[in-house]
């Protein structure tokens, strides 16, 4: 099983960093991710609840789908498909907490299992290595984005 979980203070109001987190279409300029795409708009806003994106991380075609989405202070998804190899996905959380006006706490979760028969173990230890590497590098250029 991969489990990643990245937990960071961003000298950022909280409004600012949900923003930027839940902006899908906007990843495409994290170096983490190679594309990113909002596929179907979400039920009352467009990044919102229901919405599905599309984004690829390395080697990997992800289809995520916005489970819960409670501005500014969390949004959960669920990776429905995957590619080249299937992902069984537990959970996917991004919760923000405020620390003071220009300065929040996030914790960003990801667990599930890569399903590859005999090495699964294997790219599930590095998938934990690697994604949580790519979520803090995406919540450190946001904020050095913020300070241009």
């Amino acid at each position: 099983m991969f489990d990643i979980t990245v937990q960071y203070n961003i000298a950022l109001p909280i409004e600012t960093v949900f923003e930027a987190i839940s902006d899908h279409q906007s990843y495409n300029r994290f170096n983490a991710c190679k594309f990113a795409n909002l596929v179907e708009t979400g039920d009352s806003e467009r990044n919102g609840l229901n919405a599905l994106r599309e984004i690829h991380v390395g080697p990997l075609q992800l289809m995520e789908r916005i489970t819960v989405f409670e501005r500014p202070t969390r949004m959960d998804y669920h990776i429905e498909s995957s590619k080249p190899v299937s992902i069984e996905h537990i959970i996917g959380s991004i919760t923000l907490a405020v620390i003071d006006d220009n300065n929040t706490a996030v914790k960003w979760i990801s667990q599930g299992t890569i399903q590859v028969p005999f090495i699964g173990r294997y790219i599930d230890r590095k998938f934990t290595k690697q994604g949580t590497k790519g979520f803090l590098s995406i919540l450190k250029h946001i904020e050095r984005e913020a300070a241009l």
